[in-house]
C-alpha cells in the first residue's frame, strides 16, 4: 500500500530547498532579471520531477498503468529541459555560439517526440519500444525498458549536455578562479555517474533525484560565485579584489589603473543609461584584452578598473595595455591609464608601492588628457 504521507516527509528537504531558493530568486530579480527568471523556470522543472517521481512510486504500488506512464514520460521529457536551463544559468552573461543554440534544440525536440511514443496506449509496437508498464502478480506496475536505442534517449541527451556543462566550467572559470569550475565539473561526474547506473539497472527513478539535488546544489555554489563580480559589467568586484589580494599578493608581478574619462558628463547630459553603456564598454575590452590565465581584471567602483597580473612578463603587461588603448580608440570613449610592472629577480618594489605608481601614472594621464580637450573635469564642456 502506498502511503502518501511518508513519501512527502521523507522527500520533505527537496520541497523546502525548492521553496528557499525561489525566495532567493525572487529577492534577486531586480539585480540579476535574466538569470532569476531562468531559475524560477529552472526551480518548476524541479517541482515537476519530485511531482515525477512521486506519482511514479505511487503508480508502481497501485499498479495504474497509465498513470505511471504519463508521468515517467514527463520525467523523461523534464531531464534534460532542467540541465538545459542549468546550462543557461552556467553561462549566464556569456554570448552563446550558434551552434550551442542549434545543438540543444534539436535534442530537446528529438528527446520529446520520442518520449511521446509511449502515450500510444495500444498501438502495437510503437507504445513500447521506448518503455512500458505491466501489471505483475502482485497487483503492482513493473517498469519495463524497450528494446531499442530510443529508451535510453534522455540518458544520452542529458551526457551531452553534461559535457557541455564541463566545457563552460573550463572556459568560464580560469586564471586564479579555475578552482571554482570544479563545482560544475563534479556535479557533471556524479550525474554521469547516475546516468549509467539507472542504464544498467533498469530503473527510471535515480536520475530524477540526483539532478534535483545536483541542481540545487550547484545553483546555490552560482549564487556565491555571481557575489563575487560586479552585476553590471560582470567583472570581478571589490570584495574579490581584497580577496585575491590577501590570497596572491606575492604572486602579482604587474597592475594596470584605469579610470575612465568624462564620466560625469555622460551621466548628467546624456543620463546613468549611457553611462553605465560606456562603463560595460570599457569592461568588454579588458575582457577582451587580459590574458585569462594569469590575470584578473576588477572594478572597484564607479568608473575605476583594475587589472593585476600574477607571475607574468613585462611583455605581456604591455600588451596588454598597448591592446586596450587601441580598442579605446575606435570607440567614442575615453580612459585614463597607468601601469607598473614588478620585477622580482631585481625590483624590491612591493604591490603596495607599485599600485601608487600606477595610479600617479594614471592620473599624470587623465591630467594630461582634460589639458589637451579643455574640459572640465566637474563635466562641464
Amino acid at each position: 500500500m502506498f502511503d502518501v504521507g511518508y513519501y512527502f516527509v521523507s522527500n520533505l528537504p527537496l520541497f523546502a530547498a525548492c521553496v528557499v531558493i525561489v525566495f532567493l530568486a525572487i529577492r534577486n530579480y531586480q539585480v540579476r532579471r535574466k538569470e532569476s527568471i531562468n531559475f524560477l523556470v529552472f526551480v518548476a522543472l524541479i517541482f515537476v520531477l519530485c511531482l515525477v517521481v512521486c506519482v511514479e512510486q505511487y503508480a508502481c504500488a497501485t499498479g495504474d498503468v497509465i498513470l505511471g506512464t504519463i508521468f515517467t514520460s514527463i520525467g523523461y521529457i523534464t531531464r534534460p529541459i532542467l540541465l538545459y536551463i542549468f546550462l543557461l544559468i552556467a553561462n549566464i552573461g556569456q554570448k552563446r555560439k550558434k551552434w550551442f543554440n542549434i545543438l540543444v534544440s534539436s535534442l530537446l525536440i528529438i528527446n520529446t517526440i520520442v518520449y511521446l511514443f509511449p502515450l500510444f496506449f495500444g498501438v502495437p509496437g510503437l507504445s513500447t519500444i521506448v518503455f512500458s508498464y505491466h501489471t505483475i502478480a502482485s497487483g503492482q506496475a513493473e517498469f519495463i525498458r524497450g528494446t531499442t536505442l530510443l529508451n535510453y534517449s534522455s540518458h544520452l541527451v542529458c551526457v551531452v549536455f553534461l559535457v557541455l556543462l564541463i566545457y563552460i566550467a573550463i572556459f568560464r572559470f580560469h586564471g586564479k578562479h579555475r578552482r571554482d569550475g570544479w563545482v560544475f565539473i563534479l556535479g557533471a561526474i556524479i550525474i554521469l555517474s547516475t546516468v549509467i547506473t539507472e542504464m544498467l539497472a533498469n530503473r527510471s527513478d535515480l536520475l530524477n533525484i540526483v539532478c534535483i539535488i545536483c541542481a540545487l546544489i550547484n545553483y546555490i555554489f552560482i549564487m556565491t560565485v555571481n557575489a563575487l563580480r560586479d552585476p553590471l559589467t560582470g567583472l570581478y568586484n571589490r570584495d574579490t579584489y581584497y580577496t585575491d589580494i590577501s590570497r596572491y599578493k606575492n604572486q602579482v608581478n604587474g597592475v594596470i589603473q584605469i579610470d575612465m574619462n568624462e564620466l560625469k558628463y555622460l551621466n548628467d547630459h546624456f543620463g546613468h543609461d549611457a553611462g553605465d553603456k560606456a562603463l560595460s564598454y570599457i569592461s568588454k575590452i579588458l575582457v577582451k584584452s587580459i590574458n585569462p590565465k594569469n590575470m584578473c581584471a576588477y572594478r572597484l567602483s564607479g568608473d575605476e578598473y583594475l587589472v593585476l597580473m600574477f607571475q607574468g612578463t613585462k611583455e605581456q603587461l604591455e600588451k596588454t595595455v598597448n591592446g586596450v588603448k587601441e580598442q579605446m580608440k575606435e570607440s567614442n570613449y575615453s580612459i585614463a591609464l597607468g601601469y607598473y610592472f614588478i620585477d622580482k629577480k631585481n625590483d624590491k618594489t612591493t604591490f603596495e608601492e607599485a599600485m601608487m605608481i600606477a595610479e600617479k601614472k594614471m592620473y599624470k594621464d587623465k591630467d594630461e588628457y582634460y589639458r589637451i580637450s579643455g574640459h572640465d573635469r566637474r563635466g562641464r564642456k
